[in-house]
């Protein structure tokens, strides 16, 4: 089945607000869930249904920082709730030294920060992101001002745990985000599975064009995810709906 891309992220703002997120944070998660899914990387099926709660709704603990670096931990909470955060702190920092790194460590769905870094990007600084997990190793670039990133992934068995490291890269210079994607890349003997830019922006747009293809399964489990928000039927209830 297909559906649009505003019915994809209310029925996963009621998902994760169903699982205890809040405000903003269950927003974040059906956008960046959205974004990912209608690029070609995946999404839907890789989330779990229904979302897990939370982790506690404790701040995120910064490790250490100085001027071009910091490291966050996520306490095992997922991209949605920290991510943003992450993504504007390195944002923040390059424009204070001209490059900057960022790592969010001990996260779940590292790759869904994917459209953070994407409104990033668009302010006019290049940025860039790595992570690992059971299917291997990820990267995504954007150029300054891009929409969409190259992202490239190498195939390997067992390569990273549930939770893991994402590691953000943002710089003023064109020069120094060319040199660190180069280092981060260089997996000699390993298979490279590559997405240009372009590729993905003609996915998104076919997405928004005809719909976005998802299983009746899944979207009957996404559904079914939010039935913890749902007012009861009851005399009450329907007293409160308005006319009819």
């Amino acid at each position: 089945m297909r559906v649009s891309r505003n019915e994809m992220i209310a029925a996963l703002s009621r998902a994760y607000e169903g699982a205890g997120h809040q405000t903003g944070d269950y927003e974040d998660a059906a956008q960046l869930i959205t974004w990912s899914h209608m690029c070609g990387l995946g999404g839907f099926e890789r989330i779990t249904l229904p979302p897990e709660a939370p982790k506690g709704g404790v701040a995120p603990r910064l490790d250490y920082e100085n001027a071009g670096l910091a490291v966050i931990d996520a306490g095992g909470a997922e991209v949605c709730e920290h991510g943003s955060l992450a993504a504007d702190l390195a944002f923040a920092k390059a424009q204070e030294t001209g490059f900057a790194i960022v790592e969010l460590i001990n996260c779940r769905y590292p790759d869904l920060i994917l459209r953070s870094l994407s409104l990033i990007a668009q302010q006019g600084v290049y940025i860039a992101a790595y992570w690992s997990d059971q299917i291997g190793m990820h990267g995504a670039s954007f150029e300054s001002g891009a929409v969409f990133p190259n992202y490239w992934r190498v195939e390997q068995a067992g390569a990273g745990k549930e939770a893991s490291a994402l590691i953000i890269i943002c710089t003023t210079q064109a020069a120094l985000l060319a040199d660190a994607v180069t280092r981060q890349a260089e997996h000699p003997g390993l298979q490279r599975f590559e997405v240009t830019a372009a590729q993905l922006a003609a996915n998104y747009d076919q997405s928004l064009e005809r719909g976005i293809s998802v299983s009746s399964d899944h979207w009957s489990a996404l559904n079914a995810a939010a039935w913890p928000i749902l007012v009861p039927s009851d005399d009450k209830s329907r007293a409160g709906a308005g006319p009819a």
